[in-house]
């Protein structure tokens, strides 16, 4: 189960990160339900690959607890159980907010809901499923932000951002002690910077920076942009059974990752818990 929604303050389009994994998920054998609040873009973005019987577009409001508990039920329904549980809905906003004086209330409470607040709607919704798996993954989204962002970035309202990354991150800590025991494993993931394709927000702002504002950003970033791909392999890697046993692990991605030959490389823990690298074997 790949789950991905659109909360009204990311990318507009149904694009890049949210359906790179569908096409890997399916070719492993997955069933998949995918979920947005744009049920037309996410069927249109994914047209090619929802004839097949095995791949179902869902609508949802991640910021409503009935919507998603409605959603996640209508998933297991569909794919007779959940077995894995990815949440990559979030958002910083559109508008470049670089001051905490420029940062309305209203703003900073959407975000903090699209990316926290959905979190936790859709892991209590499908918590019973995993935990009758046996074998559940859930599978967070952070951010590196959570650090703090300086100078140009594709970061919009970044004090929200990095508060509701954080919180997710604290979030899935806690849900991995709540659910080991039951054989689910909860991972969080930190892409860094994912230059999207063409159309999204990403994209679009990072281009829209003159030559010398874009190389100054890429020079503060600890890897290169990363590709929708690179994601999807990593998101596919620690759905498998590769991933069983991760507590809360935080992992980044390490060079390229060009396809399904990966390994997870336990590194020193941090004060936000354990961490490990995703690279190529």
């Amino acid at each position: 189960f790949f789950f991905q929604a659109e909360d009204g303050i990311r990318d507009s389009s149904v694009t890049g990160v949210q359906t790179c994994a569908l096409p890997i998920f399916l070719a492993e054998g997955a069933r998949v339900a995918m979920a947005d609040i744009q049920r037309d873009k996410l069927a249109a973005a994914c047209a090619n690959l929802l004839s097949n019987g095995r791949a179902f577009p869902l609508a949802v409001d991640t910021t409503s607890a009935a919507s998603v508990r409605a959603m996640i039920a209508d998933a297991a329904e569909r794919l007779d159980g959940i077995d894995i549980l990815v949440n990559v809905a979030g958002g910083s906003g559109t508008r470049i907010i670089e001051g905490i004086e420029d940062l309305d209330d209203d703003l900073f409470r959407r975000i903090i809901e699209g990316n926290l607040y959905g979190t936790f709607n859709c892991c209590k919704a499908a918590a019973p499923f995993l935990r009758k798996s046996g074998r559940g993954r859930v599978i967070n989204f952070s951010s590196s932000s959570l650090r703090g962002v300086k100078g140009k970035s594709s970061v919009a309202a970044r004090h929200a951002y990095a508060a509701a990354k954080a919180g997710v991150h604290g979030f899935s800590n806690q849900l991995a002690c709540d659910l080991g025991d039951d054989g689910v494993a909860v991972a969080v993931i930190l892409p860094a910077f994912v230059l999207t394709e063409p159309g999204a927000r990403v994209h679009e702002v990072f281009y829209g920076l003159p030559e010398a504002e874009r190389a100054t950003m890429l020079s503060r970033l600890p890897e290169p942009p990363r590709q929708p791909d690179d994601i999807g392999w990593t998101v596919t890697f620690l759905a498998s059974d590769h991933g069983a046993g991760l507590a809360g692990t935080a992992v980044r991605l390490r060079g390229p990752i060009p396809g399904p030959n990966l390994k997870l490389t336990p590194e020193p823990p941090t004060p936000l818990g354990a961490l490990a690298f995703v690279e190529t074997a």
